[in-house]
């Protein structure tokens, strides 16, 4: 659920509030009341900090054991239905961490029920929404190609194994990196030196040539009948702008020259000033727009005829 990054970093800030609460321990023993009155407050609020940093720790500690449960029998669909049984408790919730919030003596539990408030609502919107984003991966098959797209660190895999839960073919994943983690035993990884060429692509000549030596590389390892997955598109194709389109335009007209039958998927993340690879919409039928790092939110939606 958290990153092994995210986990030292919830571990150094546990350190560090715990410092910064014996700091002010130590104020507080040789102050007067006055100052204690004015200590109180920030040596409460710390010791929440530190406390909400051991509970995102142990919260991830004991969701690894439970994930060693056996698996059940429960369709998703089942799930979703359960769960709507049960939204009162969510709105419930959400109602009495609002009116916690209007009730809190200091700005900072305030804002803290107000976030709970709205991760409580959060809740009850993504299952109203689950069954529809779910229905939508369905539609991916009518069509041979989709790009996948969100920020980075989103859960990409997730999204790929709903998709391949429809499409039932055998997947083979293009990486552009040993590290990345994957949903397939059929990876390929690319060689270093085609990120030298890839660097080098100055013109739309450029361009074509380093898509046609990757589809001679790809097409030598799928088969007739699959999904190809490029993982992450950013990575492969030139850095300017300009030439991104006709780097897979080519890319994908070979792959179709070559295979009567092959589904391909780009996985592409968006850039901090949201631009992603809006360039390649005209070329693939569907677009599914991940909205939530977890993969829980999507929405799908048709771009060519």
């Amino acid at each position: 659920m958290i990153s092994s990054k995210l986990k030292e970093s919830v571990i150094r800030a546990e350190y560090i509030e715990q410092v910064a609460l014996n700091s002010l321990l130590e104020l507080y023993r040789i102050t007067n009341r006055e100052g204690r009155d004015y200590l109180e407050v920030e040596i409460f609020e710390t010791m929440i900090h530190r406390e909400i940093m051991k509970a995102i720790r142990r919260a991830e500690d004991e969701l690894e054991e439970i994930r060693k449960l056996p698996e059940g029998n429960l369709s998703f669909r089942d799930l979703i239905e359960s769960l709507k049984a049960q939204d009162n408790i969510e709105k419930t919730a959400e109602i009495f961490y609002q009116e916690q919030s209007s009730a809190a003596p200091t700005p900072f539990l305030r804002g803290l029920f107000e976030l709970i408030a709205q991760n409580e609502k959060l809740h009850s919107d993504t299952l109203n929404y689950a069954l529809t984003a779910r229905n939508s991966i369905a539609e991916l098959s009518k069509g041979s190609s989709c790009l996948i797209e969100g920020s980075p660190g989103s859960n990409f895999l997730r999204i790929l194994e709903l998709i391949n839960k429809d499409l039932k073919r055998k997947m083979f994943m293009v990486k552009t990196r040993e590290d990345l983690p994957s949903v397939s035993d059929n990876e390929i990884l690319i060689i270093p030196s085609y990120f030298i060429d890839r660097d080098n692509a100055k013109n739309r000549r450029d361009a074509v040539a380093l898509a046609t030596r990757l589809a001679v590389e790809v097409s030598e390892k799928v088969e007739d009948g699959s999904m190809v997955v490029f993982y992450y598109a950013n990575e492969l194709c030139p850095s300017h702008e300009e030439l991104v389109y006709d780097f897979w335009d080519s890319l994908i007209n070979t792959l179709r020259r070559n295979f009567k039958d092959l589904y391909v998927v780009l996985v592409c993340t968006t850039m901090l000033d949201g631009s992603g690879c809006v360039r390649v919409y005209p070329l693939v039928d569907y677009v599914v727009d991940v909205q939530d790092v977890y993969g829980l939110v999507y929405r799908v939606k048709k771009v060519s005829p």
